[in-house]
């Protein structure tokens, strides 16, 4: 628009109405804050505020601290029975008073001396293969035992290792128990290299028998992979041991095998079976090494084995055992070498007698 003076004058455009006028003064600062709250409040959005902890003053804590102190000490007194009366009385009655509380043992007889299991049921648990960590164990359940086991020699890598205790580093491709019934039968099936090997476990009471009765383990051996010409070339080393816990003697018997019959391989006395014998009877050809020793460790039995066989290999050349016992042994282990396939009877008849007519029939009845 044009003014009497010649100039313009400029009118303000929507925009700059909608904005206001920057030289206007700007709202109260309590003003906006309150304005967003209620805004905030409307829309739902709003922070929360802060947690409120209700006030409590130092008279009422140190109280409260007072009173749990006492509650404590009233605590603690109920139970010792207060310094008066631990005064009154020994130190040694002090302590079986608090072990009685602790421990009261339920005044009943222990389950393994009630009478559903003693008598046949005990005894037929007597002899099991119960010896852990070693590939085929046997023993009585009594603390000092007789105790069975068998060995062999492995061949790796063109060195020989005595298997008894069960170790990873023997390499074993299968072992374990295929058949068992907890109680009087067992069949297990190992495989070493070459070399397959089978063991069973049988046991019965029959007439005649001792305590716990008498029992058998049948070694099966055959070759695994080879060729039979090739396994009937080598030669197996198989060990079975007898050894008794208590450190009683043990006697040696014979270590040549008779064309028939079973051969008598030890023999010795137990408290709780009585006189027993251990025989072993096969009907293929074999050769028997043995050796006694005298012992208080159960665990080294292999160490012993491997001794006897390097030093005696040394001396002579032949991988045997030395046919020599210590005095007093308490140990025999029996060397069978044999050729691949083979099967060995080994037989224990407890109660026994060498001049026992009923020998001869306990032993076949197991084999």
């Amino acid at each position: 628009m044009t003014g009497g003076s010649g100039g313009t004058t400029r009118r303000p455009s929507a925009a700059s109405r909608s904005r206001g006028d920057p030289s206007s003064s700007a709202p109260d600062p309590d003003a906006r804050r309150a304005a967003a709250a209620a805004a905030a409040r409307r829309s739902g959005r709003g922070d929360h505020g802060p947690l409120r902890v209700m006030a409590v003053s130092a008279r009422t804590l140190l109280l409260l601290g007072i009173a749990s102190v006492a509650l404590l000490s009233f605590a603690f007194l109920a139970y010792t029975g207060g310094w008066w009366q631990a005064e009154a009385e020994s130190e040694g009655a002090a302590a079986l008073r608090r072990m009685a509380r602790s421990v009261t043992p339920l005044d009943a007889p222990r389950m393994m001396d009630l009478p559903q299991f003693q008598g046949g049921h005990k005894e037929s648990l007597y002899w099991g293969t119960y010896r852990p960590n070693v590939y085929l164990g046997i023993r009585a359940r009594t603390p000092l035992s007789l105790i069975a086991g068998l060995m062999w020699i492995g061949v790796k890598n063109g060195q020989y290792f005595i298997r008894h205790v069960c170790q990873d580093s023997d390499e074993l491709s299968k072992y374990g128990w295929a058949d068992h019934n907890g109680r009087d039968y067992g069949r297990q099936e190992l495989t070493d290299q070459g070399l397959h090997l089978t063991t069973s476990f049988l046991k019965e009471k029959g007439d005649g028998s001792g305590y716990g009765g008498d029992w058998a383990v049948r070694l099966d051996a055959k070759n695994e992979g080879s060729s039979l010409s090739e396994a009937q070339e080598s030669t197996t080393h198989l060990f079975f041991y007898i050894a008794d816990e208590a450190g009683k003697l043990i006697t040696m018997g014979s270590h040549e095998p008779p064309s028939r019959g079973p051969v008598l391989l030890a023999s010795g006395s137990h408290e709780e079976i009585g006189d027993w014998e251990l025989y072993l009877r096969s009907e293929d050809n074999l050769e028997i090494h043995r050796a006694g020793f005298q012992t208080s460790s159960m665990h080294n039995l292999s160490d012993l084995v491997q001794h006897a066989l390097v030093t005696n290999a040394r001396q002579s050349g032949n991988l045997n055992l030395p046919d020599m016992a210590e005095d007093s042994s308490n140990a025999m282990i029996y060397q069978v070498s044999i050729k691949l396939p083979a099967k060995i009877d080994i037989v224990f008849l407890s109660g026994a007698g060498s001049k026992n007519p009923m020998t001869a029939e306990r032993v076949n009845r197991l084999t």
